[in-house]
């Protein structure tokens, strides 16, 4: 559990806590994710964030695709769902091969009908309310570009703003933001608190060292797993939940993000 304090925060907020998940990338645990749901029930978070990259972006993961979109539907009856997209998503979205079976993956979640709700994080924001406070959510999609292997793709702060919006700098402002590897963007843009993934812990995790390797690829990435901290913005990064074309995670356990409020 990571506990966060910060003056913007209303006193409402002091003691609540939410759950973030990312990369699960079709992977089940237990019959229809029983385990995951379970241990998230258990929690009982206030809200839950979603930091990307739940189905797998390829011709042949339709069929699992859906049963991760029914997933996201299951743990909607457990909380609010702030789902923010990551390069996977994003490539469903661009990809014309991939349209048709975005659709389908999008039509269960917008469709659902239960005793919360489930707000897709697309370049936009939201306010989560407690009591008569609320604190800003905003959902960060970059496209393809920026997650090319062997690129150096640029993201300037201004940039953040023209998809997103200038955030209201004396509230706090959280940003799904599913590639960590602009971290310093992410500050100068006013982020109070980022939730990342995308890395799944660097897959190999070696004492002393931390993760070997990211999706770039990079050997030995400096945003691989944990928290990290510039002037009073704070990043999470989740090693995920899973893994997709090479299923390698070693010392590397799958995460539920368990996130308090101070």
């Amino acid at each position: 559990m990571y506990n966060i304090s910060n003056e913007k925060l209303p006193t409402d907020f002091k003691n609540s806590k939410f759950v973030m998940i990312s990369d699960m990338h079709n992977s089940f645990y237990g019959k229809n994710n029983e385990k995951v749901l379970n241990t998230i029930k258990d929690i009982n978070p206030d809200f839950i964030v979603i930091a990307g990259d739940m189905p797998v972006a390829n011709t042949e993961n339709e069929t699992i695709n859906l049963k991760t979109a029914q997933f996201i539907t299951d743990l909607a009856d457990i909380s609010d769902i702030y789902y923010g997209f990551g390069n996977h998503e994003e490539r469903m979205m661009e990809k014309e091969l991939l349209k048709d079976s975005w659709e389908k993956y999008y039509d269960v979640i917008k469709t659902y009908k239960g005793s919360h709700n489930i707000y897709c994080m697309n370049n936009n924001m939201l306010r989560i309310y407690k009591d008569k406070s609320f604190i800003n959510i905003f959902g960060l999609n970059l496209e393809l570009k920026f997650y090319q292997r062997f690129s150096n793709e640029k993201l300037e702060a201004d940039e953040i703003i023209e998809k997103v919006g200038e955030p209201d700098k004396a509230l706090y402002n959280i940003i799904i933001a599913h590639n960590p590897d602009y971290f310093e963007s992410y500050v100068g843009w006013g982020a109070d608190l980022i939730l990342s993934g995308h890395v799944h812990g660097g897959m190999v995790r070696l004492p002393f060292i931390g993760g070997v390797i990211s999706p770039k690829p990079r050997l030995f990435p400096h945003f691989d797993y944990g928290k990290y901290e510039k002037d009073k913005s704070i990043m999470l990064l989740s090693n995920g939940l899973g893994s997709h074309s090479i299923k390698l995670r070693i010392n590397n356990i799958p995460e539920i993000v368990v996130i308090q409020f101070e």
